[in-house]
Formats: C-alpha cells, structure tokens, sequence
C-alpha cells in the first residue's frame, strides 16, 4: 500500500473516513479561526477531535485570500496520528522503530507541484511576499501577529550535508521577512557552525508536506540522523524531494509551499508574546530572523497550521506520541532493556514533561529493581529538556490513564525510597524554574536561573510492586465477562475497559482463602461463616 503523495490526497482520505470539517463559511483568520478550532479541544472527547478545512477567509482588514487553511489535521487525537502514518494506534510505536531501523533515502525528481508559480528575484514580491497566504493569529487577544505554526525547517548541517527537519514556530514581519524559535537543538548546531564560519544559515520553511515530514519534524530524531531519509522510514518509501531555486536544499516536491531565505548568524531579533505548549504565554525571548529569497508553491494553495498551546492540543498528541516513539526504541533498542514494554506522555503537561514508563516480566522472570533503575535513568538521556517527571509502572497498569498511574504511586511507591532528583536539567518555558525580572528585561532575554548548573531538575519514581501483594479487589475476569455479555445485551452504552478491569493473583494468597472462596463460589456460606466463628477468641 503506497503511501499518500500530496496533503491533499490525505485530506480527502481524512473527509473519506469522517475525520475533516470543511468550512465553506467566510471565517476571519485573525478573530475566528483558531478560537473555532480551539473549541474541540476545551469542549469534546478525544474521540471526536477532528481536522479542519478553511476554504472562504479573510482578516480584521477586509482582505481575502486565493488560500484555504488545514489545522488540527495531522494529529488531533491518537487515532488520527496513526492514519497519518498508515498505521494503527497499536502498531505506532513500531512503526517509529522501524523508521529509525530501516530509513529510505530521498528521490531527486526534476520538478513537482510545490514550483507550479515561482516568485524570486524582482517578482518575489509581486503577490504580497509572504502576505499572499492566510496565516492565522494564534493565540488571540495575546499575540500580535500572524504566527507560523506547522511550518517545517530545512536546515543542512555544513559539515556533513544531513537534512534536519525541525517543526518550529515564528511570526510573518512583512511581506519578506519572518522569525524562527529555536533556542537548541539540531537546527541551532547548524546556526551555530555557520556562525562561526561567518556566514548565514540556509533555510527553507515547507507548509503542507505529506503528515511523515511533520510527524519527524516533531520528534527529537538523534543528531547525526538525516531526516529526510527517516521520513521516507516512516512512509515505507522515498519521498520525492526537488532543488531549491535559492539555497542548496532539497525540498519535498508535493509539498503546498515552500519559503526559501537566509538566517542571519551576527543577529537575532526580540520575540512577542507568544502562546506556548506549556499552557501559558511566553514573553521576552529571543529568535532568528529570516529574510526570504524565494516563494514557490501551489495554485490555491493550503496553508497548513497547528493548533497548539494550552494542552490538550494538536500540538501535544504529535509531541506525545513522537517522543514515545523515540524514547521506546532508545530504551529497547539502543540501551537493550527488554523488559520495557510501554512509554507514554502526557497532554496535561504539554507532552513533554510527564512520561510513565510500562515494564513487563520477561520469561517468566519478575524485572529486577536495578532494572526499573536503568530504564528510569536512561529516559532522561532523550533530551535536557524532557522529560521532568518519570514514573515507572509494572505490566497491569495502563500508562496513558493516570487514575491507573496514580493508583500504583499511591500503593506501590515510597517517597523515601523509591525516588531520586536529578538536578543540572534545562529548562527554557517552565516558568517553575525562576521569575521573571520585569526591571532587567532590558538586559536578559530570559530568568538567568533556568539555564544555571541547578536551575532545572528532574524526577525518577519507580511505582513498580517490590514484592509480592494481595490478590487486587476487582471480580476475577470471567465474572466480569459475563457481566459484559449481559451489558451488551441490554443495551448499555459502549464499554472502554480501564486497566485493571478484572481481579488477579499478584503472589500472596494463603490456601485458606482460596478454599473459603471456593466455598463461597459454591454457595456454602453457613460453612464459611462457621470457619471464621471457630477461629475467633477472647481478646
């Protein structure tokens, strides 16, 4: 099965299978746009969070656009990531193994729908530049202007040629010139290189390319690692990529526009206020400055955004699920623990901060404490940014239903003993870290302190059973089974089992008990009852 060769055929298998609202009706990019797609998220199940598809906009200004707008498309929900990827939700995380096992190297083709209209040089600006296209206003009421939200970065790393993909934000500054925010990270090493030879960063922002470059733009792929080619992983086959007009890169050719331009390495410019994934706005940070070279795209072409900021989000199920991936196949394949069976993040702390780790017995062999240890400590070598908390779970407990995680911390976890902190993280939007200094904005871009030797820190809580329980307090599962038979006949609204949803054995049940139940199962209560009476005393 081949896998889609434009955004637009994905959009069209999305509407196929009931997951696109198109929206026909004229709709301001800059005061209706995403507080109406905001509403799914603050207002809806998972299960019914959708795509959007924009085709009649305008602006607080009375302009309208030859330019339709896709949010919330890529990754609204669990269910939608895997479609995106042409998987299932079960199979994700393998999926994403596979991409970094098996990478496919991109396709040079001679030319693709991305150049159909080409702006550069003394026409560059002939539609407006970058104003041609609708882009929406964020967080409205807090941001002043349009920002980029989906927008895929193409750097190339000067000394070895390899492709960094990194989905960043940033705003339009006219009709050729916007910013870029990244503080770290692979595309920063590239400024950085470039810097110290004294020239700027080539870059090219692509919007709308196939759901794999975004979901690898997302992800924290090792340095080293070409993107592009584990993109082409993710898809099962090349992506077809073409020449840049203006800068050495090679772009996706079915990809709805491509902006070519340079970022200066002897300047960086201040940021607005800025809506962040942490759930607040963000204010007196520093960017990169890009000044455009070239436009190309399609005609009626989609400007493709996300939906991020206050989780739940878009923003934190692709940030979620691509950080499971990474994190899983470091921990099973790169550090070879076995015995790691589940990683998952969460939207309640944008994604990135909170993970829970699911172990699993091995042949039979209950997984040694220093094991549980390897794997916690180990999740932490992802990134120096997250994730903040860790928590360690055995195999019965669901790691994405935190009343389940919750229910392991409060039984099977002592604070004493069973937790570490590591300090010397980073930590660039956790306000948690350290104030803001109103009086010294002047002069610092952000709280020195959250970037300091012991600004940020990190938790590890190993929740996983020590030892032998009692058997857990639920109907053992073929009486829940037949109750569900029973449930379904009458009726009853559709279940969606929670782990644990039957009782079990977890080592420590004394044969008396086990007989008084069989007695019990059988209906001899006088005799149990004459048991219990034998063994009482005086006191």
């Amino acid at each position: 099965m081949s896998y889609f060769k434009d955004l637009r055929e994905y959009l069209a298998a999305l509407e196929e299978k009931g997951k696109l609202r198109r929206v026909s009706r004229q709709i301001n990019k800059d005061t209706e746009l995403h507080p109406l797609a905001r509403w799914q998220f603050r207002g809806l199940d998972e299960s019914q969070w959708a795509g959007f598809l924009f085709e009649n906009l305008t602006d607080v200004k009375g302009n309208s656009y030859n330019c339709r707008v896709a949010t919330s498309i890529i990754s609204p929900s669990r269910e939608m990531y895997a479609f995106g990827m042409k998987a299932t939700p079960e199979t994700i995380h393998q999926h994403w193994r596979e991409a970094y096992q098996h990478p496919h190297p991109p396709r040079l083709v001679p030319s693709g729908p991305v150049q159909e209209e080409i702006h550069i040089g003394q026409n560059l600006a002939e539609h407006g530049g970058i104003n041609e296209f609708a882009i929406p206003i964020s967080t409205n009421g807090w941001e002043p202007l349009p920002r980029w939200t989906a927008t895929s970065w193409f750097t190339r790393d000067p000394d070895t040629g390899v492709t960094n993909i990194g989905v960043y934000n940033g705003y339009s500054l006219g009709p050729l010139r916007a910013s870029a925010r990244n503080w770290r990270g692979h595309f920063k090493a590239h400024w950085n290189k470039c810097r110290q030879r004294g020239v700027p960063l080539q870059a090219a922002a692509v919007v709308g390319a196939v759901p794999a470059i975004s979901l690898v733009g997302v992800t924290s792929v090792p340095y080293g690692m070409d993107e592009l080619h584990v993109a082409g992983g993710l898809a099962g086959e090349p992506i077809d990529v073409v020449k840049c007009q203006t800068v050495d890169m090679e772009v996706p050719a079915t990809s709805e526009i491509v902006i070519e331009g340079e970022i200066p390495t002897d300047y960086m410019e201040p940021d607005p206020a800025c809506g962040e994934h942490t759930g607040y706005i963000i204010i007196n940070e520093r960017v990169f400055a890009f000044n455009v070279t070239c436009i190309t795209h399609r005609k009626n072409p989609i400007w493709h955004d996300i939906i991020s900021q206050m989780p739940p989000s878009e923003s934190s199920t692709i940030r979620g699920i691509g950080a499971e991936g990474r994190l899983t196949s470091l921990l099973k394949d790169a550090c070879g623990i076995a015995q790691v069976k589940d990683v998952a993040f969460h939207h309640c702390a944008g994604a990135w901060r909170l993970c829970v780790v699911r172990m699993q017995d091995v042949g039979g062999v209950r997984t040694e404490n220093p094991v549980v240890w390897h794997a916690l400590l180990a999740s932490l070598s992802a990134s120096t940014d997250w994730p903040k908390m860790v928590i360690a779970v055995d195999e019965d407990i669901d790691p994405w239903d935190l009343e389940s995680v919750f229910w392991a911390m409060s039984f099977r976890y002592q604070p004493h003993r069973d937790t570490r902190i590591i300090q010397g993280r980073y930590s660039s939007l956790d306000q948690s870290v350290g104030p803001y200094d109103i009086e010294d904005m002047k002069e610092r871009w952000y709280p020195t302190s959250r970037v300091s030797p012991q600004g940020a820190s990190a938790i590890l809580m190993d929740a996983t059973r020590k030892w032998d329980y009692t058997p857990v307090s639920l109907p053992k599962r073929h009486y829940m089974e037949n109750a569900r038979k029973i449930w379904e006949e009458l009726g009853f609204p559709p279940l969606k089992p929670r782990e644990p949803w039957h009782g079990y054995s977890l080592g420590v049940w004394p044969d008396k008990y086990q007989r008084q139940a069989e007695l019990g199962e059988r209906g001899e209560f006088d005799q149990v009852a004459r048991e219990i009476m034998d063994e009482g005393g005086k006191v």
